[in-house]
């Protein structure tokens, strides 16, 4: 049987006869038994040869709180993580053929040699000892579906161009039984499912930090803060009717719902004399303040989770920095406080009045944990961070906590719960070429990645409206479906031949 994996930036096969053609950046294939055309950008030449990326993520994690890490198409994969191409197989894919992979504090799990050329070789390797050939310098024009010369069945036209010794451009033709689109995030590969009657979800960037020019420049509040992080925070955006509108102009795959710590939470909130409620969408994960503005992961999931919304308003928006939800937590679990984060806030640092009524409240903050588990031992916010905080809430540099005034301190206590950021543009991240969009998965068959509307059309990774955070997870997407792509291509040919 001919069974290969390709994925939207590496390829892996495995077949018993398999030829390659690379058309610049972009691959077709055919198999000796039937004739199958695998499209996709060779993006492991590029890309990923310049820095090593996490090639999946910790598969021992479990499956929902693995699932909770794709903002679109967690309900699609759920079926192929767990029955067709898991976490397993593919760190024992890697394994088999002498990759050893580690994993990070985080969950990210790397080659072990530190060395993304590792997963080039050995995918390569793969390929070479499947007996691949690869054609260089050719370029996919366009797919088109038609009949056969003996009319009896259809097959696929793909029109190619490539340029002799002297620049001269030539065209051919060639037919084949099943196309794979894995094109990732490229533009190509809409325009050829789009050609072939599917609908595309208007990719939009994900993945990216926040700008906050005002707060950043010289004299702004967050000037000099550059490298100061926080193990967790927690940012929310608030959904505005424009991002609303927007968002509903588009198909797009709802949110999921998850109860582990840092996933994606929609909480919905009445506000008195709306006729529609707000929604605010929320992400937690350690946070870094840079000379631009934020990041960190609890940056980058809220731009994956809330990417068309973002996208709506054109990255113009205001986000809440929540500086000590894992304190908040503390005080709820084990104290148990109740009533509203600045509630809660406002109590704990009152105390400080009777506690520490001599120190000035800018020397630094107060508050430790002292139950749940917290990097570090220090106070929860530091010096840095914290005397900035001080002077955002109005409070004299000179002021001890025994003359502080009740308003001084809610004010204080807003600050770390609810910290108004503005967002004035999108910033760039590492992985920015993950997008959110892409072919309508309510159109592909994802027990095989066929098409619903045109036998032997098969598609795989980003090409499709899937995309995850960072951390290995957009990988694992492109290393599951690309499996079931190319053994359910493999499988038609041979079926139809």
């Amino acid at each position: 049987m001919v069974v290969m994996l390709l994925f939207s930036r590496v390829l892996l096969a495995q077949c018993q006869k398999l030829e390659l053609v690379v058309a610049g950046d972009v691959m077709v294939s055919c198999a000796r038994r039937g004739d199958l055309a695998l499209i996709a950008f060779s993006m492991y030449k590029t890309k990923y040869a310049q820095q090593t990326y996490a090639v999946m993520h910790d598969r021992t994690k479990p499956l929902p709180q693995i699932l909770s890490s794709y903002p679109r198409g967690s309900k699609e994969l759920r079926g192929l993580y767990t029955k067709r191409f898991t976490p397993n197989d593919a760190y024992d894919w890697f394994s088999s053929r002498g990759v050893q992979l580690k994993t990070e504090g985080d969950g990210r799990m790397f080659p072990d040699t530190d060395d993304s050329q590792t997963i080039i070789d050995a995918i390569t390797n793969a390929a070479i000892r499947a007996g691949v050939r690869l054609r260089i310098k050719e370029k996919v024009e366009n797919v088109e579906y038609r009949k056969k010369h003996n009319g009896e069945a259809k097959c696929f036209a793909l029109k190619l161009s490539s340029k002799t010794q002297s620049q001269e451009r030539i065209i051919t033709e060639e037919v084949f039984d099943s196309v794979v689109l894995a094109t990732g995030s490229f533009a190509i590969g809409h325009e050829i499912a789009r050609s072939l009657g599917h609908n595309i979800v208007m990719p939009v960037p994900s993945l990216f930090t926040f700008d906050a020019k005002d707060l950043v420049k010289e004299n702004g509040l967050f000037h000099g803060l550059a490298g100061v992080s926080l193990p967790m925070a927690r940012l929310s955006l608030t959904i505005t009717d424009d991002m609303h509108s927007s968002a509903n102009e588009l198909p797009a795959d709802e949110m999921e719902l998850s109860d582990t710590k840092i996933t994606s939470n929609i909480q919905k909130k009445k506000r008195r004399g709306a006729k529609k409620k707000s929604s605010s969408i929320i992400q937690e994960g350690p946070l870094l303040i840079t000379h631009h503005g934020i990041s960190g992961p609890a940056t980058l999931r809220l731009s994956a989770f809330a990417a068309r919304e973002f996208h709506a308003v054109n990255y113009k928006c205001k986000v809440n920095i929540h500086f000590c939800p894992k304190f908040e937590e503390e005080q709820r679990l084990v104290n148990g406080a109740s009533g509203s984060s600045d509630t809660i806030l406002t109590d704990e640092l009152w105390k400080m009045t009777q506690l520490i009524p001599k120190r000035k409240i800018s020397t630094g903050c107060p508050l430790f944990m002292k139950e749940l588990e917290y990097e570090g031992n220090g106070p929860i916010i530091s010096k840095r961070l914290w005397s900035t905080l001080v002077k955002y809430s109005s409070i004299p540099t000179d002021t001890t906590w025994g003359d502080a005034s009740k308003s001084m301190i809610r004010s204080l206590a807003s600050a770390l719960t609810s910290f108004p950021l503005t967002v004035t543009s999108k910033g760039t991240f590492k992985e920015e070429f993950v997008t959110a969009g892409g072919i309508h998965l309510k159109e592909v068959d994802m027990t095989n990645m066929e098409s619903k509307i045109i036998p032997g059309l098969f598609m795989c990774g980003e090409v499709l409206d899937v995309d995850g955070v960072t951390g290995g997870f957009n990988f694992m997407n492109c290393w599951s479906t690309g499996f079931v792509a190319g053994e359910g291509a493999a499988e038609f040919c041979m079926d139809n031949n």
